[in-house]
């Protein structure tokens, strides 16, 4: 069963990215198709230290960077912060870079979706390259898709934590469509 790992770049609980990530898992709950969908919640990733990782990481930091390394699928919502990724995410990815088990870091190779979300109407689409650009430099393979950017996320985000406005659940579809896709035209074996 493909594994398709789940991070919102905010850590605020009631977040427009978290409303985001919780649409693309009911949207991936949704389907046919069998997947097991995890969340990776930034909030045990200690500021990115060598001396600590050096130490051998924290219980937390082990289990996050196993979860993604075992994904097949990692898929981001991250926020624009004057343009560019919270610093919780940019950390988060840092700590990915890194090898873990067999000497391979988690994101190396890793297909990827990046999407954003944002209190704004331009959705943080501006934050989307600067994502993307960190993603290539740790390795990530980014999947090829269209820019879904949700704009005014707030105002759309239900009491539940979901948005439910149709365009952007076509959107964020549309991305899952492109998620489903690669995993389709991907043989088990090799994205395990």
């Amino acid at each position: 069963m493909p594994k398709i790992v789940l991070a919102s770049g905010s850590i605020r609980r009631e977040s427009a990215n978290a409303a985001v990530i919780a649409t693309v898992r009911r949207l991936l709950e949704q389907r046919d198709e069998s997947y097991e969908v995890t969340e990776l919640s930034l909030r045990h990733f200690p500021l990115f230290d060598e001396d600590l990782e050096s130490d051998g990481g924290t219980p937390e930091l082990l289990a996050a960077k196993a979860q993604v390394a075992s994904a097949d699928v990692l898929i981001i919502s991250s926020p624009a912060y004057n343009g560019y990724p919270s610093g919780v995410l940019k950390n988060a990815l840092d700590w990915l870079s890194r090898p873990g088990d067999a000497d391979r870091a988690p994101l190396e190779g890793l297909p990827t979706v990046v999407v954003s979300a944002s209190p704004g109407p331009a959705g943080g689409e501006n934050v989307q390259p600067h994502v993307r650009q960190i993603l290539g430099n740790c390795g990530a393979a980014l999947i090829d898709c269209e820019q879904v950017a949700v704009g005014n996320a707030i105002e759309l985000r239900t009491p539940e934590g979901v948005i439910t406005e149709p365009s952007v659940v076509k959107a964020l579809d549309g991305l899952v469509d492109a998620v489903a896709g690669h995993l389709a035209a991907t043989p088990q074996e090799a994205a395990a």
